[in-house]
């Protein structure tokens, strides 16, 4: 997989025309996944940029203070950035399709589930990139436990996706983990034997999000993901060549 990605020295690109959004982003970063996934869905005209986090231009900290991504332009003077707030802000721009339930108390207790997944993040990056590996086993164990409140969610909605009958913003938020869900396995070269029989509903889901117009449209397979996980841990990453 080829992709440019910006770096120390090079210019910042011109204003985006036609009134596209912009987005910076890095094309294996799962916070920018999110919000990439957020601008398919709504179907809003946007081009994006990509940025070496290893060798960040300088003109970045103009656009994000912290020098992170994403970070969406949103044409009109407004920076928006955080992957939550990028796609809660296209989520009132563009309102349709609506991305959060219209039930309030439906609604709060995803925005908490979207909050909790950031425990399955941080398992997921301990297992690929922690510098003291525990067996896969024990990272698979937190993982069950974490993922948990998820299987239950479905089982009580009775829908095949949180959204209800297609996505919603709990689909799209975690999806970028589900996308790279077999990295540790390569990673570390060691099967993690995901308890089938505990989340059917979980692995149902994800069948049916990789046929998602949206999630399709921003997907990277596997082996790729793993290259850039790979490379990133030895050292060797080149951005424009994983």
């Amino acid at each position: 997989m080829s992709t440019k990605h910006l770096k120390k020295g090079d210019p910042q690109p011109a204003a985006a025309e036609g009134g596209k959004l912009r987005l910076y982003s890095m094309a294996f970063c799962p916070y920018a996944h999110r919000a990439r996934l957020a601008l398919q869905v709504k179907g809003a005209p946007f081009d994006i940029v990509n940025i070496n986090l290893l060798e960040k231009p300088e003109w970045l900290t103009a656009v994000h203070p912290q020098g992170k991504v994403p970070a969406l332009d949103a044409g009109d003077g407004r920076i928006v950035v955080e992957s939550l707030d990028i796609a809660d802000f296209l989520d009132g721009k563009f309102p349709e399709p609506p991305l959060w339930p219209a039930d309030e108390d439906t609604k709060a207790r995803h925005k908490k589930l979207i909050d909790d997944f950031g425990k399955v993040a941080k398992i997921f990056y301990e297992a690929v990139y922690g510098k003291e590996k525990r067996p896969l086993g024990d990272y698979l164990e937190d993982i069950v436990a974490a993922l948990q409140p998820f299987e239950d969610e479905l089982v009580a909605g009775g829908n095949l996706f949180f959204g209800g009958s297609c996505p919603g913003m709990l689909d799209y938020m975690i999806w970028p983990w589900a996308e790279r869900a077999k990295v540790p396995s390569i990673i570390n070269k060691q099967e993690m034997n995901f308890p089938k029989d505990k989340f059917p509903k979980l692995l149902a889901w994800r069948e049916a999000m990789k046929e998602d117009g949206a999630v399709k449209a921003q997907a990277v397979d596997t082996e790729t993901h793993a290259r850039f996980s790979r490379a990133y841990v030895d050292g060797t990453l080149d951005y424009d060549n994983v």
